[in-house]
């Protein structure tokens, strides 16, 4: 590495390792405030609410990663640009590109880095601050270990539903279960319904039920009784008892379980827009600190330096802190719109990226002329 680059490197480095920190500390100040009457309530230990925090550290840390690039980058090259050192760079024939790249690969190997820990990381200390959280503070029933669920209704592969008053995973059984299978245009075909299930050998085998076949109009063309009759389905009883997860359960979850869900979902006939939504945007935030770096490196050179250096410097902390709140907003925007169908999945994480990125590119264009 040339010893400009190394100084570049470490120009972008040193103040992004204090602003990491300081949005760090500020996320758990902001979270503490948010959750001091739950610790309070609860009588919470302080140690369950350090090791709660550290937990929740890595996640707070790549959430306000890219802020923290774009701010890094402005600050870094602004400081050279307000002592002349890009004008004696340039004056020296060192291309803007010269300048410049060392700072971008520096975020491409962000972007490597929080693809990690999103991966390997993430996945541990979430749910363990979870626990912490829910256990150790709130004092609640651990629901992982309930296998016990009322009111169950699932769409099965096939064009079929099945409906059960209980279901204990445990014991493998199911109480007054209903069993539909239905045609192209959601009409009944098939019911059956059953006063209890029992999961045995990989089988369901229901007991004391009712069998109905319906015709094209409706109609009932058969029916019969049965005291024991063996199902075609292979849902396993845990299949039943799965929870709904929210945004931040699914971002906590590696890429291969996720991948897993959504495709049990669609087998089931389910909508999956918010699983495929936020698997999408496990691959698209961590480009956020490419993307935003570009913003950072082109924004110095279009602000005044020299005698005006310090106003600046002043419009681009104000444009930098702006545009990352909108990138940040615009995120959200496009989650939303893909989670209730509007944008496709790919559309709605990826397009913040796309844009923000035309816009870094014609920043750094502009700086080069």
């Amino acid at each position: 590495m040339k010893i400009i680059s190394r100084y570049l490197l470490t120009e972008f480095l040193r103040p992004l390792s204090f602003i990491l920190a300081a949005f760090v500390g500020l996320y758990v100040i902001a979270q503490l405030v948010d959750e001091m009457r739950m610790f309070v309530n609860n009588h919470a230990p302080l140690t369950m609410v350090v090791l709660y925090y550290a937990y929740r550290v890595p996640y707070f840390t790549i959430q306000v990663m890219p802020l923290a690039v774009l701010l890094s980058a402005l600050l870094s090259l602004g400081q050279l640009a307000r002592q002349n050192e890009l004008i004696a760079m340039r004056s020296c024939g060192i291309s803007f590109g010269q300048i410049t790249r060392p700072l971008l690969l520096a975020s491409l190997g962000l972007v490597g880095l929080v693809m990690i820990f999103d991966e390997v990381i993430i996945p541990y200390t979430n749910p363990r601050a979870e626990y912490i959280k829910r256990i150790n503070i709130e004092h609640k029933l651990d629901d992982s270990y309930n296998t016990q669920r009322d009111q169950i209704t699932r769409s099965l592969p096939g064009h079929r539903v099945v409906y059960m008053r209980h279901v204990d995973a445990q014991a493998g059984k199911m109480d007054e279960v209903i069993y539909l299978v239905l045609g192209a245009g959601m009409n009944i075909l098939r019911r059956v319904d059953a006063q209890a299930a029992h999961y045995l050998h990989g089988q369901w085998i229901f007991n004391h039920g009712t069998e109905r076949l319906f015709n094209a109009e409706g109609q009932v063309s058969a029916y019969r009784t049965f005291a024991s009759e063996t199902l075609e389905f292979r849902e396993a009883p845990r299949d039943f008892i799965r929870d709904e997860k929210d945004d931040h359960q699914l971002l906590s979850m590696p890429m291969r379980d996720l991948q897993s869900r959504i495709r049990t979902l669609k087998e089931a006939g389910s909508n999956t827009a918010k699983e495929e939504v936020n698997y999408h945007l496990k691959w698209a935030f961590p480009f956020a600190n490419f993307v935003l770096a570009l913003l950072g490196v082109g924004l110095p050179f279009i602000f005044p330096s020299g005698r005006r250096a310090l106003v600046g410097a002043a419009i681009g902390f104000v444009i930098t802190l702006a545009t990352g709140f909108f990138y940040i907003g615009f995120i959200a925007v496009g989650t939303s719109l893909g989670n209730n169908g509007t944008l496709s999945p790919v559309v709605s994480v990826w397009l913040a990226n796309v844009v923000f990125s035309l816009l870094g590119f014609w920043l750094m264009r502009r700086a080069r002329s």
